[in-house]
């Protein structure tokens, strides 16, 4: 669930961004705010502190892979309910024939590789 870590905060960092954590449930310390999602084989829940994005913050939101879009949905969804804009999302590595973007509502992914197989 924290394979995103690897990537998130080099890029962030090169980008002269803050790096925000999004967790499973109960690994962030203090006030979270939680948002449900589905997978292919049941359901799961992301965590975010409270306070970490602000109103009007401009997010790229990286994740090590996408498939189902289920993760990357739940995570834009958290920084909406924060008000903050989610201008784009970018993945290592994906799956197209589980269609995961068009969960996402038309927000741009980029994916480094696509699994074709």
């Amino acid at each position: 669930e924290a394979r995103g870590f690897i990537f998130g905060p080099p890029i962030a960092l090169a980008l002269g961004a803050k790096f925000v954590p999004l967790r499973k449930p109960r690994k962030l310390p203090g006030e979270v705010i939680s948002e449900d999602y589905k997978l292919e084989y049941g359901t799961d829940c992301l965590e975010m502190h409270v306070g970490a994005v602000q109103p009007g913050e401009r997010v790229l939101v990286v994740d090590d892979l996408v498939a189902t879009g289920g993760t990357l949905c739940a995570a834009i969804k958290l920084m909406e309910r924060a008000e903050a804009e989610v201008v784009e999302c970018a993945c290592i590595i994906g799956f197209p024939k589980f269609k995961g973007r068009c969960k996402l509502n038309g927000k741009p992914v980029y994916i480094l590789v696509e699994c074709r197989k």
